[in-house]
């Protein structure tokens, strides 16, 4: 697939106090070999590690966003959505991964 062909896919993670698992979800998505993608990572109002360990990542894909208050999943995820700018919109919860080859696979099945 060249490169003007990989449309941009928005990956929404909603967490809340997800730090136990958050690295291996983190960079699950950050090392897919398919690169065109951003992160929204919305922090629904954690009190743990959640946000240093997000921050900790240095990749420029990752767009960060704190909730004023505490929300369930479905208004989260509606929220979240409003940031992403991609073609197509992914999601993948705080305690799951994707194999690296994930959206590679996927992308090119969907027409345009």
């Amino acid at each position: 697939m060249k490169k003007e062909n990989k449309p941009l896919v928005s990956v929404i993670i909603n967490c809340h106090n997800g730090e136990k698992f958050l690295k291996d979800c983190i960079s699950s998505i950050i090392n897919q070999t398919y690169s065109n993608l951003e992160l929204i990572f919305w922090d629904n109002k954690s009190e743990d590690n959640s946000a240093k360990i997000i921050k900790e990542f240095e990749d420029k894909r990752i767009k960060y966003f704190y909730s004023k208050k505490k929300t369930v999943l479905y208004f989260a995820r509606n929220l979240a959505i409003q940031k992403a700018k991609g073609k197509f919109v992914a999601f993948l919860d705080v305690d799951d991964f994707w194999d690296h080859r994930k959206l590679s696979l996927q992308i090119p099945k969907f027409k345009d």
